[in-house]
């Protein structure tokens, strides 16, 4: 569904007509705000027409330029779960740096530029009857970005992204060990972490 704008606020207020969003709901938003947009979030509150985004903050007009905020936002109508899932390594997401060394000054400066490309590699028990398992190849083997969600068992927080899944389909087997598979998911933006 379209988005015709989202507020300059905190926390923001995106005007969707007809969203059938409620509070809690995720949703992949895709908006001209490069720091938001491609990012799965979640509904703070929702009216008709509109939706407020749960714990965000657009106020920086630098970072979120007032009129170049429209988009769409898509509903997460649902979840797979990869089973058996036992590491979860993160990468990436390290600042990157453009090196300046005026002649005339002794010390060289650093400038912030970009991060690298960030990406989890999970570690599961290989099993390729399983539903999880089987989502995750089709998606691998068609390149499509999808939602990933992670919810810690104890219930505390949740966490979400947007990105590639890509499985290593040949399974690490080793003697007196249990056999594991390999996927790494390729972010397009940092995840976003509720409480």
């Amino acid at each position: 569904m379209s988005v015709t704008s989202i507020t300059n606020a905190a926390p923001p207020v995106i005007a969707a007509p007809a969203h059938g969003l409620v509070a809690k709901d995720p949703f992949l938003l895709n908006t001209g705000w490069e720091d938001m947009n491609d990012s799965i979030l979640r509904v703070g509150s929702a009216t008709t027409g509109a939706i407020t985004l749960e714990d965000e903050d657009t106020t920086d007009v630098i970072q979120f330029p007032p009129g170049s905020s429209a988009g769409t936002v898509r509903p997460i109508t649902g979840w797979t779960e990869l089973q058996q899932v036992s590491e979860i390594s993160p990468t990436g997401g390290e600042q990157q740096y453009a090196e300046f060394n005026p002649l005339s000054q002794k010390y060289g400066i650093k400038i912030p530029t970009t991060r690298s490309a960030m990406s989890w590699e999970l570690t599961f028990g290989w099993d390729p009857t399983l539903p999880g398992y089987k989502a995750a190849v089709l998606a691998s083997r068609a390149n499509r970005l999808v939602a990933i969600r992670m919810a810690l068992p104890n219930g505390g927080s949740i966490s979400y992204a947007y990105g590639y899944i890509s499985v290593q389909e040949t399974p690490v087997v080793a003697s007196n060990a249990v056999t594991t598979g390999k996927l790494t998911l390729s972010m397009l933006r940092p995840i976003k972490t509720y409480k």
